[in-house]
């Protein structure tokens, strides 16, 4: 498995370098956002079963990080985190149906909380999901921001490539 994670670092790792294909071909870089939304949702999937040690998917991974000389290797968990969020934000922050779409399921969510427990929570409950949204928001753009996207595209290829010397 440590060589599909490291697949998996290397080819998200050039789709968040998508800002530097786009100058070269509008449609490359359209193809390497799509294909990057795949490649979120997969790095997500990774980065969570690695972290909450189900190792269904990594458990190579935490193998490879014992045998492994370098000591950067042990830091690639936060660039995974990163490099998920960049890829799976990129292409829907300018949606505004996924701004009101998530705000109704936050309204849904802390309508059925209040109803369950009415103790806990109060009508603050929506300010804090609805901030909670933005946060994502915001947190998305500034990721989307090509010399961020860049870093974090390099970083998680270098990180691929020490995969690869496992």
């Amino acid at each position: 498995m440590v060589v599909p994670a490291a697949v998996i670092l290397v080819v998200g790792g050039l789709c968040a370098c998508a800002p530097l294909f786009k100058r070269v071909s509008q449609s490359l870089g359209r193809a390497l956002s799509v294909l990057g939304f795949l490649v979120g949702i997969v790095v997500l999937i990774v980065v969570v079963d690695y972290a909450l040690g189900f190792n269904f998917l990594s458990g190579s991974i935490t193998d490879a990080l014992a045998a492994t000389s370098s000591p950067y290797l042990k830091y690639f968990l936060p660039a995974m985190i990163l490099l998920g969020i960049l890829l799976i934000s990129r292409p829907i922050r300018n949606v505004r149906w996924a701004s009101i779409i998530s705000l109704a399921l936050g309204l849904l969510a802390s309508y059925f909380l209040r109803t369950l427990l009415p103790s806990l929570f109060t009508s603050s409950t929506v300010l804090v999901i609805v901030f909670l949204k933005d946060l994502f928001d915001f947190i998305g753009s500034v990721l989307a921001f090509p010399p961020i996207a860049i870093a974090v595209g390099l970083v998680n290829i270098y990180f691929g490539i020490l995969f690869f010397s496992v």
